[in-house]
């Protein structure tokens, strides 16, 4: 049994982040769902891909080991910010057209893999 509880919260953190599509569906305007939650899921799942990578290249805690912290942290923080500056922007821009927004998201996610990246190598 006691073996169990640090079982049971290592499952908890590591899905912790996808807390955000139910936030996202709540969130976003009706226009905007598909979109947004599609933009979620491929963040939350390059995370895990880019976590993956470092891990399986044998650098669990960074390249070049600045940080002390473990990648799937690093992961969790950054997409983390940038799914919630995604969504307050999302929320601030409901008649946003199509392709302005599609534009935009595709910006972000982009600045979201770089940065993640970044934070993971150090």
């Amino acid at each position: 049994m006691a073996g169990l509880l640090p079982q049971l919260s290592h499952i908890v953190y590591s899905y912790l982040d996808f807390l955000w599509v139910p936030i996202t569906l709540l969130v976003v305007h009706k226009n905007q769902r598909w979109k947004s939650l599609i933009f979620v899921l491929t963040c939350l799942l390059t995370m895990r891909t880019q976590v993956e990578l470092m891990e399986s290249i044998g650098h669990s805690t960074g390249i070049m080991s600045l940080m002390n912290s473990s990648l799937m942290s690093r992961g969790m923080i950054t997409y983390s910010i940038i799914i919630m500056l995604f969504l307050i922007l999302a929320y601030y821009s409901p008649k946003t057209e199509n392709i302005i927004f599609f534009t935009a998201m595709l910006s972000i996610y982009i600045l979201a893999v770089c940065l993640s990246m970044i934070l993971m190598v150090l």
